[in-house]
C-alpha cells in the first residue's frame, strides 16, 4: 500500500491496521452527499469532511466565489472581502459580539482565543475541559485533553492549564443521573481547583465546548453551561465558546452555544465557516475583550480572500436555504431511528445528539478497549456498505451528514449504518472478538 510508504507512522507495527481503517477507500471525486472512490463506487457521506463541508461537498456556488475571489485578488492583504466578512460574523453572532480576527483553521482560532483572554486579563491561567480537542499544535494539544496518548511526550508543557471534567451522557460514575454528573463537575471547579490549585483571581477564562464533538457527541445539561457562565461573572473569567465543528448549523442552529440561552465573551468559529473549501478560522469578541486588546495571533494566510469569499456565500446559502431548520428538523427524524437501535442491537447502548451532530455509542459489557474495536469495524463495515461515518479511536460512531443531504439519501445512510451494526452485533454474539 502507497500510504504505508509514504506516510508518517507507516512502518509502526500497528500501522497496517490504522490504514486500512482510515483509508478503506480512496476518494477520487466528492459531490453534493457522496463521495466517489477511484473505481465508481458511490458512499453517502456521513463525514462532511469532519464537520467541514456543511453545504455539502464542493457547493457549485461556493465554488464558483472562490475562483471568482482568486481570478480578482489572488492573495493580499487588506482587501474588501476581509471587511464584509467581519460585518457579517458580527451580524449572525451573539448580539455582545463585535470584533473580528482572523486565522487559517480551527486550531489558530482556538489558541487565539486564549491569548486574548490572557492578554485582556493579564492572568496567566486557563480552565480548559478533559475530552476537549482544540487541535493538534503544540498549543492546541496543551490546551486541549481529549486522550492521553495525543499528549504524550508533552505532558510539562500545559503549565498554565488547569482541567476539569465535563459532564457525560453515558458512562457516568456512580450511577449518577446527567444533571447530579453536571453539578459534580461544576463543584470540582469551584471546591478543588478554586481552593487547591489556583486562586479566582489568577484564572483568565474558562475555554469550553457547547457540545463536546471529538469527546464523543457529549452534549450538556443547560445547568452546567449556566453555571460556567456565572463562575465567570463573579470571577472576572472571560468565556470562551469553542464552536470549531458545533457551529454553522450543524446542531440545527447557528451556534451551539444558542441552545442553552446564554451570553459568551468569545466565539470560536472555523470548519464550516467556509463550506469546507478553502480554510479560514475566526475569533469573534466582546468589545469589552477585544475593543482594547490586541493580542498575539495570526498568520500570513489569515483571512485570505478565496477563504473569505467561500464564507460570505456559505452563510448566504445557510440563510437563504434554511439550512439550520432543515438539519434541526431531520437531525430529529434521524435520532429517533437511531435510538431503536439501542433495544434491538446487544452492543449499541446509546443514542444522541441534536440536529447533524449525531452519535451512537457501543457498550459490550466487556470494557472499553473491546467497545473501541467493535465501533472501528461498525465503522469499516458501514463504509462497506456504502456510508461513511466517523471514527477516531473511540466507543463512538459519529454521523456528521451535510446540511443539504437528501431526506432519501439520509435515511438509506442509516439503513446502511444499521446494517453495519447488525453485521458486527451478530459476529460478536457467535464468536467475541
Amino acid at each position: 500500500m502507497k500510504s504505508l510508504k509514504l506516510y508518517p507512522g507507516g512502518a509502526s507495527p500497528d500501522a497496517e491496521k490504522k490504514f486500512t481503517t482510515m483509508a478503506t477507500f480512496i476518494t477520487a471525486k466528492a459531490e453534493g452527499s457522496w463521495l466517489i472512490d477511484v473505481d465508481g463506487y458511490r458512499y453517502i457521506d456521513f463525514s462532511s469532511g469532519w464537520a467541514s463541508n456543511n453545504v455539502g461537498n464542493v457547493h457549485p456556488e461556493v465554488y464558483d466565489a472562490v475562483v471568482e475571489a482568486l481570478s480578482r485578488f489572488g492573495f493580499v492583504y487588506n482587501h474588501l472581502l476581509a471587511l464584509e466578512l467581519a460585518e457579517k460574523l458580527v451580524e449572525i453572532t451573539p448580539p455582545n459580539l463585535t470584533r473580528v480576527s482572523y486565522e487559517v483553521s480551527g486550531t489558530e482560532a482556538a489558541e487565539a482565543s486564549v491569548s486574548y483572554a490572557l492578554t485582556h486579563t493579564k492572568r496567566p491561567l486557563i480552565i480548559s475541559f478533559i475530552g476537549q480537542f482544540h487541535g493538534d499544535s503544540i498549543g492546541a494539544r496543551n490546551i486541549g485533553s481529549e486522550t492521553a496518548e495525543r499528549k504524550s511526550y508533552f505532558e510539562a508543557m500545559h503549565g498554565g492549564v488547569i482541567f476539569a471534567p465535563y459532564p457525560r451522557n453515558y458512562r457516568i460514575p456512580l450511577n449518577m443521573t446527567e444533571e447530579e454528573y453536571a453539578e459534580l463537575c461544576l463543584w470540582y471547579i469551584e471546591d478543588n481547583i478554586l481552593k487547591y490549585i489556583a486562586e479566582p483571581s489568577r484564572i483568565a477564562g474558562v475555554l469550553f465546548e457547547p457540545m463536546m464533538a471529538e469527546g464523543g457527541n457529549v452534549i450538556p445539561p443547560k445547568s452546567f453551561v449556566e453555571g460556567l457562565r456565572k463562575m465567570a461573572d463573579k470571577y472576572g473569567w472571560v468565556l470562551i465558546n469553542d464552536e470549531v465543528l458545533t457551529g454553522f448549523g450543524r446542531t440545527g442552529r447557528m451556534w451551539g452555544i444558542e441552545h442553552y440561552g446564554i451570553k459568551v465573551d468569545i466565539l470560536v468559529t472555523a470548519k464550516g465557516l467556509t463550506g469546507g473549501l478553502i480554510p479560514i478560522g475566526a475569533v469573534v469578541g466582546s468589545e469589552e475583550i477585544m475593543g482594547p486588546t490586541k493580542a498575539y495571533s495570526g498568520s500570513t494566510f489569515a483571512g485570505n480572500p478565496a477563504g473569505c469569499a467561500a464564507a460570505l456565500k456559505t452563510i448566504e446559502i445557510m440563510y437563504r436555504d434554511k439550512l439550520m431548520d432543515r438539519a434541526a428538523k431531520l437531525g430529529e427524524e434521524a435520532l429517533k431511528v437511531m435510538k431503536d437501535w439501542i433495544p434491538e442491537y446487544d452492543i449499541i447502548a446509546d443514542a444522541r445528539g441534536v440536529g447533524f451532530l449525531l452519535g451512537f455509542e457501543v457498550d459490550s459489557g466487556q470494557g472499553e478497549r473491546v467497545d473501541e474495536e467493535l465501533a472501528r469495524r461498525i465503522f469499516v463495515e458501514a463504509t462497506k456498505f456504502g456510508v461513511r461515518a466517523v471514527w477516531d479511536e473511540e466507543t463512538t460512531v459519529r454521523l456528521y451528514p451535510p446540511l443539504t443531504i437528501e431526506e432519501d439519501v439520509l435515511f438509506q445512510g442509516l439503513e446502511r449504518m444499521e446494517m453495519a451494526i447488525k453485521k458486527v452485533n451478530n459476529e460478536f454474539k457467535q464468536s467475541g472478538l
